[in-house]
Parts: C-alpha cells; sequence; structure tokens
C-alpha cells in the first residue's frame, strides 16, 4: 500500500514540474516573443530616427546651400549694381564738367549732344531707381494698382519708340503687330508700361542690329489679353528660365555684365503681371531666340461699347 501511494506522489510531483516546466517554457516563449517584437520596434525607431537625421541633416544642407547661393546671387547683383550705377553717374559728372568748363569753346551741337548723354544717363538711373523700389513693393506686398482703362495700342507704341530711341542705330528692326480693333484694358497704366519698356529692352538687348523683335497683341479664344515679344536675339538656355526670373539672377553673370544688368527685369515683369492676376511666360533656345507670353485674364478685357 505504501509503495503504491509512493508511486502516485512521484508521479504527482513529476507531473507538477513537467506542468511547471512547459509554463517556465510557455512563459519564456512569451517573454523571447516580447523581446523579439521590442528589439524590432527598437530597430523601426532607429531606422526611422536615422532617417529622420538624414532628412534633417538633408535639408539643413539645403538651407545652408540657398544660404550660400543668395549670398553669391547679392554679390553678384552688388557688384552689377555697381558698375550700372557708376556708368551713367560718370558720363552725367563728365558732360557736365566739360559743360561747366566750357572746352567745345561754346559750340551748340557739342553742348546739345552733351545735354542728350546726361539726359540718357539720368534715364537710365531713374529705370534702375524704380525697378528696385517697385520689386521692394511688390516683395513686401505694399504693391497697389491704380488702375483704370488703357489704350494698350497707343501704350505698345510708344512704348516701342522710346525704346528703340535709347539704342538710336543699335536696336534691331522692331515690328508691331497690333489689330485696329484691339479693346482697352483694366489695369495700371504705369505697371504696364513697365512690362513692356523692360521685356521690350531685354529683347533689344540681346539681340543684334541685324535682328527683329516683335510685339504682338490680341485677344485669345479664352477672352484673355494676350501679349508677346518675340526675338531673334542670342536665346537662353531652358534650364536657366526658371533661374532668370527670380530677382539679382542672370543666365550669363560674364556675358549679360558685358551687356549690363541687374537681373531685375525679367522678375520684375512676373511680379507685376501676377499683381494683374496674370501670368508669364518665357520660351527660349540658344542662338534662336526668346519668347516672352503674358495672359491678363478676360475680366481686365473692356467691352469698347463702354469706353
Amino acid at each position: 500500500m505504501g509503495g503504491k501511494t509512493d508511486g502516485m506522489v512521484r508521479r504527482a510531483r513529476y507531473e507538477r514540474e513537467r506542468l511547471a516546466r512547459l509554463e517556465a517554457e510557455r512563459l519564456l516563449e512569451e517573454k523571447s516573443l516580447q523581446l523579439f517584437r521590442a528589439n524590432e520596434e527598437l530597430k523601426s525607431a532607429n531606422s526611422a530616427l536615422e532617417q529622420r537625421v538624414i532628412e534633417r541633416t538633408r535639408a539643413m544642407a539645403e538651407v545652408l546651400r540657398e544660404a550660400q547661393e543668395a549670398n553669391r546671387f547679392k554679390s553678384e547683383f552688388l557688384a552689377n549694381m555697381s558698375h550700372e550705377l557708376r556708368t551713367p553717374l560718370n558720363a552725367i559728372i563728365g558732360f557736365s564738367e566739360f559743360i561747366a568748363e566750357d572746352l567745345s569753346d561754346g559750340n551748340l551741337a557739342t553742348y546739345q549732344e552733351y545735354a542728350e548723354d546726361i539726359r540718357t544717363s539720368g534715364l537710365h538711373l531713374l529705370d534702375l531707381v524704380n525697378d528696385i523700389l517697385d520689386l521692394a513693393k511688390v516683395e513686401a506686398g505694399k504693391a497697389v494698382l491704380d488702375e483704370h482703362s488703357v489704350d494698350m495700342t497707343d501704350l505698345i507704341e510708344s512704348c516701342g519708340r522710346l525704346v528703340i530711341a535709347r539704342y538710336d542705330r543699335a536696336a534691331p528692326e522692331l515690328v508691331i503687330s497690333v489689330p485696329p480693333e484691339l479693346p482697352m484694358l483694366f489695369g495700371d497704366e504705369r505697371n504696364l508700361k513697365q512690362i513692356l519698356i523692360n521685356l521690350l529692352s531685354n529683347a533689344i538687348k540681346f539681340t543684334a542690329p541685324s535682328g527683329c523683335v516683335t510685339v504682338t497683341a490680341s485677344i485669345d479664344a479664352a477672352g484673355q489679353f494676350q501679349l508677346i515679344v518675340q526675338d531673334t536675339g542670342i536665346g537662353i538656355r531652358p534650364s536657366d528660365i526658371e533661374r532668370v526670373l527670380h530677382p539679382f539672377e542672370q543666365a550669363e553673370t560674364g556675358f549679360t555684365r558685358k551687356r549690363h544688368g541687374t537681373g531685375l527685369g525679367l522678375p520684375l515683369v512676373r511680379f507685376l503681371v501676377e499683381l494683374h492676376g496674370g501670368t508669364f511666360q518665357l520660351k527660349s533656345q540658344v542662338g534662336q531666340g526668346t519668347v516672352a507670353t503674358i495672359l491678363l485674364p478676360s475680366e481686365r478685357t473692356l467691352d469698347p461699347a463702354l469706353t
């Protein structure tokens, strides 16, 4: 009887030990699974952290690059602006001294020539100052449109005469194609004039005297006012187009410096066009010229019967 009891006790103990081992194994497996999951979560967190660090580093590098680019553009702009301002100022001072010292022995024709050079230099300075001030207003969000009906036919023709007169014999042929029924436009006349003068000046500046600059104006199928300035000049690399639409940037720094420029003209055109609710597009190929297209919304086109 005692032996049977001992056997039952041993079996019970064995069963308890077996169950305890199974429970221990289960707990160990559970803990191992938890540890594995925690390890995987840690790996994932580390990977995400590494990715964020990489992205943050890239973002910081991009910010640094942009800051360095901005600093370089600022330096180039200051160098260009210094040249742009000094050239007409030196002309004004020099010709004024000639007149003051009467070095031409009272020759009226010579005085008239000097006076014209002084006037041209003064106008160039005024253009520079106006571009800088207008761009600053637009970027600061302080530009306000003085809107009224504008005769775009007269404006295009007067701008053409003005720009051609500045370049005299060095100017290429200018062709203006405007339909007689072109309607009036509701906008800021001074800004519209500045847009056209900047585009024409750019086109003429980079087009040889043997070339051609064409200005066309029309109303497209959607009723939008379309203004196109096309030239046969040196053109711009397509990859540089977005760049030249930013202030103080130019496609070919050395080349444009020979022809003088601050890199303000095209960005100002885009800003002023967008201020009128329009769009500005530039297409170009090196050696094939440039096409500048402005589209102003149909609501700015005035019904001839109401003007």
